[in-house]
Order: C-alpha cells, then sequence, then structure tokens
C-alpha cells in the first residue's frame, strides 16, 4: 500500500476503520490484536508527520513523497510497518519505521545488545529488528541497489512512554544507529522530527514507486564475502569429508556441463544420503562454491523446510556475514509461493471456481492472470534446499487433512515451485527423516514433477556409506537400523562388537536414571564438548508460552521424572526447548544471553529441532511412545504429544474419514524415524535412559550379542 503522506494522514482521519481492513487483507493477519494495534498506533503516526513545525518537510513529502504501509520485503517473511520514501539531499532514501504499541513499564536492559526483558520475557530488541530490515534492503532490494538508494530506520513507541530502558548499556551503540522514539512532546519535537528531516529533504516519487515494485537481488560483493568466509577452512565449521566431497565435485561438474550444453535448460540434482552423511555441510559448501566462481549469474539461496531449520541457518549464516543481513541469503520453502492466498481463494470462489487442491495446476495458471506473482519464474540462478524431505506435497496420498504449516495447499508442492523458480535446483535429502505428517516429499515424487514440467535434465547423487557422526562407524547406523526394523528380535546383521570395532569408535551406554544422563554429559562439557538432551514428543509441552519456564516448580515442567537412589527419592525435571519468538536458534546454537548458554542441559529438544545438526554428546530419552512387547516394536498412542501428526494419529486409534478399525503401522514408521534421528545426532556418543523395563531388557540383549 503505496500513500502520498498526504492521502495517508486524511485517510486515517476520515476512513481508519477501513485502512484497518485493507491492512488486514493485504497481510493476512485478522487477529484483534493486531487490528487494535493498527487503530493505535497509525494515527498517532499522522500526527507526527502532520505537525506545524514540520510543514516544509511534509509538504513536499505529501505533494509527490510517499509512504509504504505493511510493506513486505521482497521474497521475505518479514513486513515493515512503514516505509517513508523520499531522498536525501544526493540519494534517494528511505525510513524503516517500526512501531510498537508497548506499556514499557518495568522493562529492563537486556543481557546483551539485541535482547531485551519486555515485561519479564526476554524479546528481540525492537531495534535490533529495524537494523535486520535495513541491512536486507541495502542487501537485496534492486531499487536500493538500481538508485543507489540511503536506507536508515528506527523504533516509534507509540505510547508516552520512557524509553530509556531501550537505549541504555548494552543497547546504546545500537540505538545509536537505529534509535528509538516515542509519543512524548519533547521526542518528537527534539528528536524524532530531526531524525526524519536530516534524512529525507524532498520527495523522489520514481524511487518510490521503484522501491514499492522491487524484487530480490543478492548484493555480489555481499554474497562473495560470505562464501569466502564458509570456504574458509581456519573459518568454515564445515568441513567436507568423503563422501561429501565426491558428491561436491560432481555437482560442481553436472554443473559446469550444463553450462555449456544445457545453459538454456532448468536442472534438478537430488542428493541422497542417511544421518550423518553430511548432506547439511555439502549444501553450505555449494552455496559458497557458486556463490564464489562465477559458474552462474543470478541469485544463490539456501532453501530451508521448517521454521526451526531456518532460525538455525539464519544464525549460521549471520554469523559468517557478521551482519543481519546474512539472513537474507536463507530462503524459507514457504516464500516460493507466487501468492496464493486464502483471501484470494476465496475470492475465487465466489466467481464460480472450485480452488481444490487435486487441481493446484489451474489454481495457479488463474493466479498468474489475476495477479502479479509474488516470486516469479527462473527469479533464482541456483536454490539449494536442505532437509527437502519436509518439504510439502498436499497432493501426496493420505495428505488430506495435514497441517500445511503456513504453506498454500491450493498451490501444489513446494518442489514443484523450487523448481519453478530456480534455473538449477539441488535437493538435499533422506526420506526416512520425513518425520511429520506434512513432510510428504520423497525423491521419486521430485523427479516426476521434474519430468512433468519438461525439465530433462535430473541427476541422482547418493552418499550412503559415508558417515561423520557416530565415531565415523557405519556400522553404527546399520545396527541401528537393525534395532528399530521389525525383525530386531533376530540376529543383527551388525553385531554390537562389529560397530565398536569398526570405521572408528562410539559410545553407547545405556544408564539407570536420567541423573545419570546429566552425570556423564556434564563431565564432557567440562572438557569443552557440546552436548544436549533430546526426546521424542512423548511428553506434553505445557511450558510453550510461559514466560520463565525455567523458574517453574520441578511439577509444572515437561519432564519431572522421580529417581531414587540409595533410598532417597529425587526428581529429575526439564522443560522442552524454550524458543521465545520461534528462535530455535537458542537450543542448537546456545545464544549468548540464552538460559541453554549458561546450562546446556537445561532443556530437552526434540527431533524436529535437532534434525540436520550434531553434537558431541547426546542424552536420549527413550520414552513410552515406542515400547517393544514380545516380539514387536508397539505404539503407544496415549503418549505421542506431536501435534504435527494428526492423521497418522487418528489412524493409529481407529478414528478419521474410513473408521476401519486401529491401524497404527504409519505411526509406528514414524515413530521409529524419529528415534533414528535421536540416535544419529551424535558425534563421539550417546547415553540413553529408557524409560519402559521390557524395551530396555530388549535392547540390552542386543548390545550384548
Amino acid at each position: 500500500m503505496l500513500f502520498q503522506v498526504g492521502e495517508f494522514c486524511e485517510r486515517v482521519e476520515t476512513d481508519l476503520s477501513g485502512l484497518a481492513d485493507e491492512l488486514q487483507e493485504l497481510t493476512g493477519r485478522f487477529g484483534d490484536e493486531e487490528r487494535r494495534a493498527w487503530m493505535s498506533s497509525l494515527p498517532k503516526l499522522s500526527i507526527v508527520l502532520a505537525k506545524p513545525d514540520l510543514s516544509s518537510f511534509h509538504l513536499s513529502l505529501g505533494n509527490s513523497g510517499q509512504v509504504a504501509f505493511e510493506y513486505r520485503l521482497p521474497a521475505s517473511s518479514s513486513w515493515c510497518d512503514a516505509v517513508l520514501l523520499g531522498q536525501s539531499q544526493n540519494l534517494p532514501a528511505a525510513v524503516i519505521l517500526e512501531l510498537k504499541e508497548w506499556d514499557l513499564t518495568g522493562d529492563v536492559p537486556g543481557p546483551r545488545e539485541s535482547l531485551i526483558y519486555h515485561h519479564g520475557s526476554l524479546l528481540l530488541h525492537p531495534a535490533d529488528q529495524v537494523r535486520g530490515y535495513v541491512q536486507y534492503c541495502r542487501r537485496f532490494h534492486s531499487a536500493v541497489a538500481d538508485y543507489k538508494a540511503l536506507v536508515d530506520g528506527c523504533v516509534f513507541f507509540t505510547s508516552k512512554v520512557n524509553p530509556n530502558a531501550y537505549k541504555m548499556p548494552p543497547h546504546d551503540l545500537l540505538t545509536q544507529s537505529f534509535p528509538v522514539f516515542s509519543f512524548t512532546d519533547d521526542n518528537i519535537n527534539d528528536l524524532f522530527v530531526p531524525f526524519l528531516r536530516q534524512r529525507l529533504a524532498v520527495p523522489a516519487p520514481d524511487f518510490a514507486d521503484a522501491f514499492d515494485r522491487g524484487v530480490y537481488r543478492q548484493d555480489r560483493n555481499f554474497v562473495t564475502q560470505v562464501a569466502a568466509t564458509i570456504s574458509d577452512e581456519a573459518k568454515s565449521p564445515f568441513v567436507l569429508l568423503d563422501e561429501q566431497r565426491r558428491g561436491y565435485e560432481y555437482v560442481l561438474d553436472e554443473i559446469d556441463k550444463r553450462m555449456v550444453v544445457h545453459a538454456q535448460e532448468k536442472m534438478v540434482i537430488v542428493v541422497e544420503g542417511p544421518p550423518g552423511s553430511g548432506k547439511s555441510v555439502l549444501a553450505a559448501h555449494l552455496w559458497a562454491s557458486l556463490a564464489q566462481s562465477g559458474r552462474v549469474d543470478g541469485n544463490i539461496v539456501f532453501v530451508t523446510t521448517s521454521g526451526c531449520q531456518r532460525k538455525n541457518w539464519e544464525n549460521l549464516f549471520e554469523r559468517m556475514s557478521g551482519e543481519k543481513a546474512g539472513r537474507g541469503l536463507v530462503m524459507p520453502a514457504n516464500r516460493f509461493n507466487p501468492g496464493l492466498s486464502p483471501i484470494w481463494i476465496k475470492e475465487q470462489r465466489e466467481l464460480g471456481h472450485a480452488m481444490l487442491v487435486s487441481e493446484w495446476r489451474g489454481n495457479n495458471d488463474l493466479y498468474h492472470v489475476t495477479k502479479k506473482p509474488k516470486i516469479s519464474e527462473g527469479e533464482f540462478a541456483v536454490a539449494i534446499v536442505d532437509e527437502a524431505h519436509a518439504l510439502i506435497d498436499p497432493t501426496a496420498p493420505g495428505a488430506e487433512g495435514v497441517p500445511p504449516s503456513g504453506w498454500a495447499m491450493h498451490a501444489g508442492p513446494q518442489a514443484y515451485h523450487v523448481m519453478r523458480c530456480s534455473d538449477v535446483s539441488i535437493f538435499l535429502m533422506d526420506s526416512e527423516q520425513s518425520y511429520r505428517d506434512n513432510e510428504t516429499t520423497t525423491p521419486s515424487s521430485i523427479r516426476k514433477l521434474a519430468e512433468e514440467m519438461g525439465i530433462d535434465h535430473v541427476v541422482t547423487i547418493s552418499l550412503a556409506g559415508s558417515q561423520f557422526r557416530c565415531g565415523g562407524s557405519a556400522a553404527y547406523l546399520e545396527w541401528v537400523e537393525h534395532v528399530l526394523s521389525h525383525d530386531s528380535e533376530a540376529a543383527p546383521s551388525a553385531t554390537w562388537n562389529r560397530v565398536l570395532n569398526k570405521q572408528g569408535t562410539f559410545e553407547l551406554t545405556i544408564v539407570d536414571d536420567p541423573l545419570a544422563l546429566d552425570e556423564h554429559l556434564k563431565r564432557h562439557l567440562t572438557d569443552g564438548r557440546t552436548a544436549r538432551l533430546a526426546a521424542t514428543y512423548a511428553r506434553e509441552w505445557k511450558t510453550k508460552g510461559v514466560t520463565k519456564p525455567h523458574e517453574l516448580p520441578h511439577d509444572k515442567k515437561d519432564f519431572a521424572i522421580s529417581v531414587s537412589r540409595n533410598g532417597q527419592e529425587r526428581v529429575w525435571a526439564k522443560i522442552w526447548n524454550y524458543v521465545p519468538e520461534e528462535d530455535y536458534s537458542l537450543f542448537i546454537q546456545g545464544t549468548d544471553g540464552s538460559a541453554i548458554a549458561d546450562d546446556p542441559l537445561c532443556e530437552v529438544g526434540c527431533p524436529y529441532v535437532i534434525r540436520g545438526f550434531d553434537f558431541d554428546y547426546l542424552g536420549v530419552l527413550w520414552l513410552s511412545d515406542l515400547v517393544w512387547r514380545n516380539d514387536r516394536w508397539v505404539a503407544q498412542v496415549d503418549h505421542v504429544h506431536d501435534s504435527a501428526l494428526p492423521r497418522t494419529k487418528k489412524a493409529a486409534k481407529g478414528e478419521g474419514k474410513n473408521r476401519k478399525g486401529a491401524d497404527p503401522t504409519e505411526l509406528i514408521k514414524r515413530l521409529q524415524r524419529g528415534y533414528r534421528i535421536l540416535l544419529s545426532r551424535a558425534i563421539h556418543g550417546i547415553y540413553l535412559w529408557v524409560e519402559d523395563e521390557e524395551t530396555r531388557l530388549h535392547l540390552q540383549r542386543l548390545m550384548v550379542q
């Protein structure tokens, strides 16, 4: 929504409710709280822009200067509350405004620059949020690049509050660059207005229009800098080994051949590999090599398939780039939606179109006729999709009623849109790690889609046999496969002695109680190793949304397990991974300022969170969701609390459409995959506590054969 400033002020005065309606339709955010925030904050911004002592500044903007509201950054999930657009003395300029309708009573500085304590919760500092938007525009916005525009930003608290806590150390340097203002006369007159006037002197209507229509375009110098860091063996956290190096060279060779022989054709590469074969490391190095080498010309993006994975990769790319903009190199798979939304689908149904998920191709064709796609054909030169087995395909068999996780199901398979938007699509995957109901993409479905799209050049690469976790022992993973198989009562093809003595050493120890997990892992933490606790979703997430879950009494935590030692009763109490603002990197990365940075064993991670990442040592809780009974694995549905398995749980209970009786087969398979993930995350060793006695005895038997 692009306004002249004068139009905006008039609209706020005469039709604020209608403006809020339009913003809801634009953003898809229909909550009452969001609407109340707009109704309160927009009039206050209008008052600031219309003040008499801003008349000359505001007059020029009012005639032909612009302000964009709820502006979505190109190819991003982020929305800027407002962007003032004009020209500084010599160059076009944009000022990004983050509006906060916050009560700051009791707020205090946070433990580090980017975190603030707001009403007791540790949140991202609003100025750091603005910093991310500004850096993103500087590095990835086509209009900013074309016009060599200046980009700045600030925070505007739209209440009469004292923002001093937000400007004190350790936030002082941050807010010098990205200041915070409030709705008090002295803040507006002495600080906010001068800040705007220094950056916007005259209107720039051509730039404003170009900014509004801007697309994602990478700053080549910035991309090359990040790629160099990944490729630098002295700095990079990613190291290529054995089959990873073969796969790496193979992929680059295929792309080189495409450049010579198939230059104008799309290409698809599917890289398959078991847990620990280094798919994510390979993905990072492929991105870096292609970004540096000049093999391809255009945007090269790293694509993620879940919120947890996205946050962690964004954190890594930010760290390697040295600025927030590094996150812009990571593209969520959901962003490949051309723009289909519930509002648009409803409109088309009212016009007589069926809009069925099964007719997704027709839905996309119709959208391209009626709207401009948010991400167009060939927008990316290369898209590298890590954990591609978690891509959503709503057309897969049995996918009806599966939670969409933010994807427009009527748009069809995510893999199709990745290939539609990319010249070269690289999918790294392991179908046996498809854990949740909506993870429905397979190598064969990708190849079939590519064939239907007329993509002739499809390459498959296998990393089978490669293993860098688990002490380098492929035999250990073979043993895990045997343990989780339906015939694990039989003699394993990989005996425990073979596991211990072939291809490196790996420690797997079954302990007597959960306290022993902590005791073993603390010893390794003292030696400078990394360690975490992990479990499947066999405990309810009671602490989700709790402000300070670590401070809860034992009986209120997600895990409260009684332990008897030497005649004394104790309680082992932990919470699930704490993810304020959906930031799963706190658990994986142990971000400074987080509780887990101080105590890596204060939380328990789930398969969804730790999939794709590794630690030196893990403490794994084998709980009562998957148990061994007589001669087979049994799923105990009442112990399964994963909200992303609704269809599978209904089938196991004999519920749902068909009601043909309980069929736990798929649930058992999903749970086995969950334990396969947990048992393959460690590099040097795993300490395992087994809740169910019969299951524990079964595992112990398999360890002594």
